[in-house]
């Protein structure tokens, strides 16, 4: 197959008719070959286009609903309106219906049923097979050949399933029905071909088409193609079949072979021509670059470097036909990429330099060590690959799976991963490689399941993740006990001479708590430029968590009067101006606070006073920038007056 031929599926036939599906269109070609026609024009996506019995109207199934339209030409119109994804048009009942699966209105998708569909668009009506995976009516007869529920998939996709789901063939009328034969495979597209049933099988290995008496007796095989045979139908008479996106014809069951049908899309391939799409969706992994400018990101298959901001995207690696992923910021401004061009997968770098990988499986993970010196590589057959320079060095496999999470150490002179240890139960253990002689140290016992490993800065200790913590705890639902916190972070240390920060210390730790930060634990004076203006007799500081107060009373005042802190948002004025400023107007704001001299009065207090106090500003450093005065109602006036300023962070 060319690229410039079509990819032909889900065929069927009528007389000298051939129908398929082709670029998201529906097609009717001649059946000996030649140029094909669309039947439709919508794009979308079709499946199992079949011909009605007297070969004038074609229904198919467009976005899992049932199409008709004719055969002739002309508008197309849904019948139905199930809204259930897997629905498939099987073909025509002997009452000229469409003959379709869907599981709507059942409990899941995987409960198809047969239903009759009308061509009215009146409501289907199901058929009393139940549960089945294809139905194939007997012609003129009242038999029907029914397929038992099936994966769900063809079985090109799910090749040589041996499992409970694999379909298998029945025959009889509704209330009798009898197994056809014990093929150990997964059995799709049953049909009636005059006495004998046809149906795809890969019991022998691959998907073929094979027939038999609708007792299981005389099995034969008709094809015999490199890949699977898919999409099988008939007329009663022909079979027709899809097989690596060529259509193929078998005349009869007796003693004709396949051949192939010549057909030729006439279309301009629209489905083939390049379009724009968007990065965003098709986005895969991203690296950013040691100095965070840029970053190297693969978008379906291509490696771009892309500057986050001010700067151009460049392409480094676009190639049609050619995958590429797995991308990594080198030091230095390079990127090195896993790349599958020319059949085998190779590391590929930004300078053109090309590593080949043979002799190992698909690589999984990549990691780049700081100095951009060395790349190491882990594979799905459980091989842990360092490449220095221009050859790959093998520096330990498992037995038990991939190795996963490598992480190289600052001095880019350790490998650090997680290795599997035990299949059955998922144990894995961290391993650490010397680069300069390659010997692997196991750092943690293959008891529990260690993952993440990550160097701390100095490279002195390694933290990781791991499952070890067995604490039980009793369910809120069932009688059972679990354990829901057991992933927890460690740190394991490197060299024997270093201490673990959470260990003790040689000289101990010191006795009380540690001095703060925080200003307010500090002296104001120490901090205070102008501390020895105000160290006046009578004064004292008060500390709140808005920071130091200083209150004043005047010489021979008796002062009863309880005073409340005011927070920075307390008196709802910030202050701001100029050093040497004359300040701004005074503002009034009523406030309510207890008086202890007088209990008749609890409101005591009637308002503040808050202005400006001159030269100081709350922007331009520390300092005194605004006062406040207070009056009680039932002090005398001289007992009752305090001045208080507010020391400023």
């Amino acid at each position: 197959m060319t690229a410039g031929e079509p990819y032909s599926r889900y065929p069927h036939l009528h007389a000298d008719l051939v129908t398929f599906a082709a670029e998201d269109d529906v097609w009717l070609a001649p059946l000996d070959g030649g140029r094909a026609w669309r039947l439709t024009a919508d794009q979308v996506p079709v499946t199992n286009p079949r011909f009605s019995p007297d070969g004038t109207m074609i229904a198919w199934t467009s976005l899992d609903e049932v199409r008709v339209a004719p055969v002739e030409g002309g508008p197309s119109r849904q019948l139905t309106y199930w809204g259930t994804p897997r629905s498939a048009v099987l073909g025509w009942t002997p009452e000229n219906e469409v003959l379709a699966l869907s599981h709507a209105g059942r409990m899941s998708r995987a409960h198809q049923w047969a239903r009759a569909v009308p061509l009215d668009g009146g409501p289907a009506r199901d058929l009393p097979y139940g549960r089945v995976g294809g139905v194939a009516l007997e012609p003129g007869g009242p038999r029907a050949l029914l397929l038992s529920s099936s994966p769900g998939v063809e079985p090109a996709h799910w090749k040589r399933y041996r499992g409970g789901r694999a379909g298998k063939l029945w025959t009889g009328v509704p209330g009798a029905f009898e197994r056809v034969h014990g093929l150990d495979g997964n059995i799709a597209a049953p049909m009636w071909v005059g006495e004998r049933i046809a149906f795809l099988s890969d019991h022998d290995g691959v998907g073929q088409l094979w027939s038999s008496l609708p007792d299981g007796s005389e099995l034969r095989r008709h094809s015999d193609h490199e890949f699977y045979a898919r999409n099988a139908t008939s007329d009663g008479t022909r079979v027709v079949y899809q097989c690596a996106g060529e259509l193929w014809l078998l005349d009869d069951l007796e003693r004709a072979e396949p051949r192939r049908l010549p057909v030729r899309l006439g279309g301009s391939g629209s489905g083939r021509q390049p379009f724009p799409v968007s990065a965003g969706r098709f986005l895969g992994a991203v690296s950013v670059d040691g100095d965070g400018r840029s970053s190297v990101l693969e978008v379906r298959g291509g490696i771009h470097q892309v500057t986050h901001r001010d700067g151009p995207a460049r392409a480094l690696s676009a190639v049609p036909g050619v995958r590429n992923r797995l991308p990594k910021a080198l030091a230095g401004g390079g990127a090195v990429w896993v790349s599958d061009a020319g059949g085998e997968q190779a590391l590929e770098f930004a300078d053109g330099r090309r590593v080949p990988l043979e002799g190992f499986g698909r690589v999984e993970e990549l990691a780049v060590s700081p100095d951009g010196a060395r790349v190491a590589t882990l594979h799905r057959d459980g091989s842990v690959v360092l490449v220095e320079g221009d050859a790959p060095r093998l520096l330990d496999r498992s037995e038990f799976g991939e190795c996963s999470d490598p992480a190289f150490s600052p001095d880019s002179r350790w490998l650090v991963w997680s290795h599997p240890v035990l299949m059955d139960y998922g144990l894995r253990q961290l391993r650490l490689a010397s680069l300069a002689d390659g010997v692997v140290t196991e750092l943690t016992e293959p008891r529990f399941k260690d993952s993440s490993p990550v160097f701390t800065e100095d490279g002195r200790q390694l933290a990781f993740l791991s499952l070890r913590d067995f604490d039980p705890v009793y369910d809120q639902h069932v009688f059972d006990m679990s354990f829901p916190v057991a992933d927890r972070p460690f740190l394991m240390t490197l060299a024997a001479d270093t201490l673990s920060p959470f260990g003790p210390q040689p000289g101990g730790r010191p006795l009380g708590k540690p001095a703060s930060a925080d200003p307010a634990s500090a002296d104001p004076a120490s901090s205070d430029p102008d501390g020895d203006r105000f160290r006046r007799p009578g004064s004292t500081w008060t500390a709140s968590a808005t920071g130091w107060w200083r209150s004043r009373s005047r010489p021979g005042s008796t002062p009863r009067c309880v005073r409340s802190a005011v927070g920075w948002s307390g008196s709802g004025i910030r202050w701001r101006g100029g050093s040497g400023a004359a300040g701004r107007p005074w503002s009034r704001r009523r406030s309510a606070a207890r008086c202890s001299g007088s209990t008749s009065r609890p409101g005591g207090w009637r308002r503040w006073w808050t202005g400006w106090t001159g030269s100081r500003s709350l922007v331009t450093g520390p300092g005194w920038p605004w006062w406040t005065g207070r009056r009680c109602g039932s002090c005398p006036p001289t007992a009752g007056r305090r001045r208080t300023i507010r020391r400023t962070r």
